[in-house]
């Protein structure tokens, strides 16, 4: 069995009181569906004998009514189980592709793209709700029927039987050709499916940019071919699922077509009565369910084995972010940071993009990082944050090396502002509590004031209920860098992370911000990164990098006055003022 039936059967393990409530109601159903055959028979038989009365006849008919009844309460019965199991494997599945995903290291999402998630998330995800739904109950379904109806065929009159069911093992054969090419076609469509979805998110995300260099007619032209691809594989997935019914019609009405000419035969010489022929009639069209059934069910599985393969190769994936010590009860975090010579190299990359670096930060001191653009800046912010894991015994908070720091503890104690802001489609307000969801209004309004967004805000119509875009596209840069820098101030950790946070803003606006950061001198420990002199000027220590080595070090009075990088960059930049 392979690993992906395996993974499919266990959703039926983890809701086997669902299931099993479910197939038994499925068997009341078939039990009841398979006795109106056998009552049929006996009214028949009787009215060709002519030794019935009416009374007789009405119960009889009574009879059928409550078999019509059992059936129709106990099919919704068997649906409701049956559909709510696949409903609860579908958010199953989505939230352990969620969950797993956040798991993952940050290396990983340099290499995956979004469409293969969303793909995962939406028609995978379906493709085994459906199994789950409706495959492995029209299999169930079907072998009962099949074995059932055919015992009864057999009981009736084994040699007609042997007769009517002589084409089923061609439809047999013909399944078990077409499974291999239904699961290959099904992966290549939803590999498909997986690359238009990103290519529409892409030209989505970056509408604006196709419009700016009037390119929207290459765009279109290559969403067209992969359309067109996906198309080109769906059909022929469709080739081969269509083969089925077809078929199937076939053999059934082969099957009809030897019950009538045997079984009228034998009816004729009187070697069965018109009654078992009737009876035996419903029976073989009993049968004609378990094989359109079985062709259904060969399909939805094939389909949902193959969805879950790709399911498999996500969820199977482990690298996966290292938790650190023990959770336990934090002690009050001072905010003291260090690093001790560390080198970092990025994954798939020869070069290290840090060498040797080394610096210490008290509780409530200040640190500005400048330097070439590539030379690392941006890695160490993320390297405090364990974005990326440093390399063992080379950076420290509060002196506990980073890597033995529960993460989610680590994480909650230090602010991060990544150089690209990102927003949520969701209000202003909902944006800023995502570190501090308990966050009164009157904090939300004081982060706003010191990231200078405040007078911005409250210009809105809606105020801090304004609902913004996808990932913040009705503000400016400017505008959701200082948002993002309003949700790292609402956070109040002891550590405080800014890379390249305020590129996008003026220089007045700057001065405001820079002046509510002064004030949270002692209080926070803080790291800048940035391009920009004013931004680093104040802070007790700047660092200078190159190619990942600190170059220079030391504060803005001295290093503005010792030849190198730092005053060559003070004096370029007072140029351009």
């Amino acid at each position: 069995m392979s690993k992906a039936l395996r993974s499919i059967l266990a959703i039926f393990f983890q809701h086997r009181g669902k299931v099993a409530f479910g197939s038994v109601c499925l068997l009341a159903v078939d039990a009841a569906q398979l006795a109106i055959p056998l009552v049929v028979r006996e009214v028949v038989d009787g009215l060709v004998a002519g030794a019935v009365t009416r009374l007789w006849i009405t119960h009889q008919a009574l009879l059928l009514l409550g078999l019509a009844l059992v059936i129709a309460t106990f099919r919704f019965a068997w649906r409701y189980f049956f559909f709510s199991t696949a409903r609860l494997a579908e958010l199953d599945l989505r939230g352990r592709i969620l969950d797993h995903a956040l798991t993952l290291k940050a290396r990983y999402f340099t290499q995956a793209r979004t469409g293969e998630f969303m793909a995962l998330a939406t028609n995978d995800v379906e493709s085994v709700r459906q199994a789950v739904a409706m495959g492995f109950v029209a299999g169930f379904d079907a072998s009962i029927y099949a074995l059932v109806a055919i015992a009864a065929m057999f009981w009736l009159d084994s040699r007609l039987a042997l007769a009517t069911i002589l084409p089923l093992p061609v439809l047999a054969a013909l399944m078990a050709v077409a499974l291999k090419a239904i699961y290959n076609r099904w992966d290549a469509v939803q590999a498909a499916f997986e690359d238009l979805t990103e290519k529409t998110r892409e030209s989505v995300a970056g509408m604006r940019v196709l419009r700016a260099y009037t390119c929207e007619d290459v765009d279109v032209a290559d969403f067209e071919r992969r359309n067109q691809d996906y198309f080109r594989k769906y059909m022929r997935y469709v080739g081969i699922d269509a083969f089925f019914h077809p078929a199937i019609l076939l053999v059934a009405g082969t099957c009809v077509a030897i019950l009538l000419g045997v079984g009228g035969a034998r009816v004729i010489e009187g070697r069965t009565s018109v009654g078992s022929f009737a009876a035996f009639a419903s029976y073989l069209g009993m049968l004609t369910w378990p094989m359109v059934a079985a062709g259904w069910m060969a399909s939805l599985v094939q389909r949902a084995a193959a969805s879950m393969d790709r399911i498999n190769v996500l969820l199977d994936v482990k690298d996966v972010e290292a938790v650190g010590g023990p959770e336990r009860q934090p002690d009050k975090v001072s905010g003291e940071v260090e690093a001790r010579s560390l080198t970092f190299t990025y994954p798939q990359q020869t070069r290290p993009a840090l060498r040797g670096l080394s610096f210490r930060l008290l509780p409530g001191e200040s640190l500005g990082v400048v330097g070439e653009i590539g030379s690392g800046k941006s890695t160490i912010a993320q390297l405090v944050s364990r974005i990326y894991d440093p390399p063992r015994g080379t950076l420290f908070v509060d002196g506990r090396d980073v890597l033995d720091v529960p993460l989610s503890g680590l994480r909650r104690v230090i602010a991060y502002v990544p150089q690209e802001a990102f927003l949520f489609s969701d209000t202003i307000a909902a944006n800023l509590r995502l570190g501090k969801p308990e966050a009164t209004l009157q904090d939300i309004k004081e982060a706003c004031r010191q990231a200078a967004l405040d007078r911005e805000i409250e210009a809105f119509p809606k105020g801090y209920d304004t609902l913004l875009g996808e990932r913040g596209i009705t503000l400016s840069g400017g505008q959701k860098q200082r948002l993002c820098l309003a949700r790292a101030l609402l956070k109040e950790a002891p550590v405080l992370v800014l890379d390249d946070t305020l590129s996008a803003v003026d220089a007045e606006t700057e001065q405001e911000i820079l002046s509510a950061l002064r004030g949270l001198a002692g209080t926070r420990t803080l790291i800048i990164v940035s391009h920009r002199v004013s931004a680093v000027k104040d802070l007790d220590t700047i660092i200078c990098l190159r190619r990942g080595e600190v170059i220079q070090a030391g504060r803005h009075e001295v290093l503005s006055h010792t030849p190198g990088f730092y005053r060559d960059m003070v004096a370029l930049q007072e140029m351009a003022a």
